[in-house]
């Protein structure tokens, strides 16, 4: 697939240079994202070295691309992790793949339920600056041959993301903090890690272990256990 840099590149710097950046501008950008690479669809989050358990969801093109964003927060493994944790690329081309299930066996499980056969996550940095990871997804197994391309399209995004934290809520229209505005996806579940802490005596990462392990074995998401443990009606005991 031939790739217009120039014009992917002025397509995204659009967007970004747009001072009435929202909370759809996000989206935006992996729409863009997903219509540049031969992928079904893009998910975009943000991540923290010292925070590791701090993923949130910035934005995605459609619903998959935000089931597999939930998956990896909820489920704490996959490839955004992986590439996040390892600074460079991780591409899973069939998901299918015994090292697929030997490296995220629940992420890898609940993927293909959902429809999903490749997975090629890249890591938003700019030289020691790691921000988070954009996560391109297919519905049918093969390599992406076009990783250059991505390449670019993942720097063209980091700066974008940089670009408009850096507003700082200073623009024209107030753009928010990034991290703030995704942090509230998952409030709840940031709430009732805290909360677990305090009352078991316990790290927030084994916290956060707990509740996962809890919503994994119902089979529930990790918003809806959260809530419960926060309304009282879920006692996540020793």
């Amino acid at each position: 697939m031939a790739i217009d840099r120039v014009r992917l590149a002025g397509t995204l710097a659009e967007i970004v240079s747009d001072h009435s950046w929202t909370s759809e501008s996000p989206k935006r950008l992996c729409m863009a994202c997903a219509a540049s690479l031969p992928v079904d669809g893009v998910g975009l989050s943000l991540m923290m070295h010292d925070q590791p358990d701090t993923r949130v969801l910035l934005g995605a093109s459609d619903e998959r691309g935000a089931r597999i964003e939930e998956l990896q927060f909820g489920l704490g493994e996959g490839p955004c992790v992986s590439a996040f944790v390892r600074g460079r690329p991780v591409l899973v081309q069939d998901l299918e793949a015994r090292e697929a299930f030997a490296q995220w066996p629940m992420f890898t499980r609940e993927a293909l339920d959902a429809g999903i056969a490749a997975v090629f996550a890249f890591p938003l940095q700019l030289g020691a600056i790691a921000i988070g990871v954009l996560d391109c997804y297919r519905s049918r197994a093969g390599p992406l041959t076009e990783v250059a391309e991505a390449l670019v399209v993942t720097d063209v995004v980091t700066i974008a993301v940089l670009n408009a934290q850096a507003l700082d809520g200073h623009g024209p229209d107030g753009a928010p903090d990034l991290f703030d505005v995704s942090w509230r996806n998952h409030a709840v579940v940031h709430q009732a890690t805290g909360a677990l802490s305090a009352e078991l005596g316990i790290s927030i990462g084994q916290a956060l272990a707990r509740l996962r392990a809890h919503a994994f074995g119902c089979s529930r998401s990790l918003d809806a256990v959260a809530g419960d443990v926060l309304a009282g009606k879920l006692r996540l005991t020793k």
